[in-house]
């Protein structure tokens, strides 16, 4: 039996940009939907887990991917919308969360919607979590199932269904399925270092805080775009998956390579690959991959 947790959202100054809602914003609180409704499921806060033997574990995001149709953009939603969020879990065994969230206007959403990756009237947000703990600080963590909760109240999620083995398989070949081979490429590769904040990129859990991964690479577009490699104009996404493997000391730089394409069958779209490490060791800290319209 499908479990829906709902969370409504009005949008003030600290929820938008200049051009209304922002991925990074909307992922943020997308994100703690994701985290209340895991809470509600095992009946505690995500904070008072503890592994065997008394470690603290948390709920990391390795995977994400949105699907954000044309005619409802995510900068369309702006000052004083009130935006519903729908969250579906679904959970293997006790390493792995997955979660459906579907969010659109509360007077678009209905109050019963049921999340499904195959609508394609809302946007939509697929979350993969997994369960960890910090071995040696942000740079060492360790899968750690929490040994303090009961999943028993989220129903199954299929070991063939799981995003883990996307990821894994992106790990191995570089891609994430929406970039097609064949694309051309558009300028030449970019190279974006970014020096990490202790106080400004960290959560309450001292982790360097998946979203600002997104901002990173966000801000690496923007620079590629000053470099005159991208076409002008403003770019508003489609689709996005994201895959994380591993995080950064908050006194890290993080080094973005990224790649553009032309959409062969969509002339005013893009596609965009990137690759993040950490300067520490060179360790792969995720890769991801866009489709963006061009406005």
């Amino acid at each position: 039996m499908t479990v829906v947790c709902r969370y409504d959202l009005t949008l003030g100054l600290p929820h938008t940009s200049r051009r209304g809602l922002w991925e990074p914003h909307l992922l943020t609180y997308a994100g703690h939907y994701q985290w209340s409704a895991i809470a509600s499921a095992i009946g505690r806060p995500l904070s008072a887990l503890r592994t065997v033997s008394g470690g603290e574990v948390y709920a990391a995001f390795y995977f994400i991917e949105e699907r954000i149709p044309g005619h409802t953009p995510i900068e369309s939603f702006g000052l004083d919308a009130t935006v519903r969020f729908a969250v579906a879990l679904r959970s293997f065994k006790n390493i792995a969360v997955e979660g459906q969230v579907c969010f659109d206007r509360a007077d678009r959403l209905p109050a019963d919607h049921v999340p499904d990756a195959r609508d394609e009237a809302h946007p939509f947000i697929r979350f993969g979590n997994i369960f960890i703990t910090p071995v040696r600080g942000n740079s060492a963590l360790r899968v750690a199932p929490p040994a303090n909760a009961d999943f028993s109240a989220i129903p199954p999620l299929p070991n063939d269904e799981n995003p883990y083995h996307l990821a894994r398989a992106a790990k191995e070949t570089g891609s994430l399925g929406l970039i097609e081979d064949g694309w051309p490429p558009i300028g030449h590769a970019f190279e974006f270092l970014y020096e990490l904040d202790a106080d400004r990129d960290t959560n309450g859990a001292g982790l360097v805080y998946f979203v600002h991964y997104v901002t990173v690479m966000e801000r690496a577009e923007r620079a590629m775009a000053e470099d005159g490699q991208l076409p002008g104009g403003e770019r508003s996404l489609r689709h996005r998956r994201i895959a994380y493997y591993g995080n950064a000391d908050p006194r890290d730089t993080v080094r973005v390579r990224l790649a553009a394409y032309r959409d062969p069958g969509h002339a005013d779209r893009v596609g965009l690959r990137a690759s993040l490490d950490r300067q520490q060791d060179g360790q792969l800290i995720c890769l991801s991959e866009a489709i963006k319209a061009l406005v």
